[in-house]
């Protein structure tokens, strides 16, 4: 690809960006999640349609779902991944993130500490 020449344009032009192509879709739409509380098996396919959009979902899993719909949705869900090319990253116990693509979720590598008491929410 060939650099524009800047150097015959008056001094405020050549200041300028000069623009390099199509933008990055992030630009351009911000970045949108969807938290779902799957009821049933087939709230799976919600979630794989909002990850082709292009959406991170969060997925709270817990008491309203029993433990073997629990894991065929996260097989569904593992499969929609691999086609889209996304991931799926277990938090805890309870609560998935899937994301498209074109967003990388990174970990804090924080180590807990004993000595620290842990934060257990507004009720205490």
């Amino acid at each position: 690809m060939e650099e524009e020449d800047t150097d015959d344009l008056p001094e405020l032009e050549r200041d300028k960006p000069v623009p390099a192509g199509a933008l990055p879709v992030r630009s351009i739409r911000p970045l949108e999640i969807v938290t779902m509380v799957p009821g049933e098996y087939r709230d799976a396919g919600r979630a794989a349609d909002a990850l082709a959009k292009g959406l991170v979902v969060v997925v709270l899993l817990g008491d309203n779902v029993d433990s073997d719909t629990a894991k065929r949705f996260v097989d569904f869900l593992a499969g929609a991944v691999y086609l889209t090319h996304g991931d799926i990253e277990l938090l805890n116990d309870n609560v998935l993130i899937i994301t498209p693509d074109t967003v990388r979720v990174e970990r804090d590598t924080f180590i807990p500490v004993s000595d620290i008491p842990m934060w257990k929410g507004p009720q205490g």
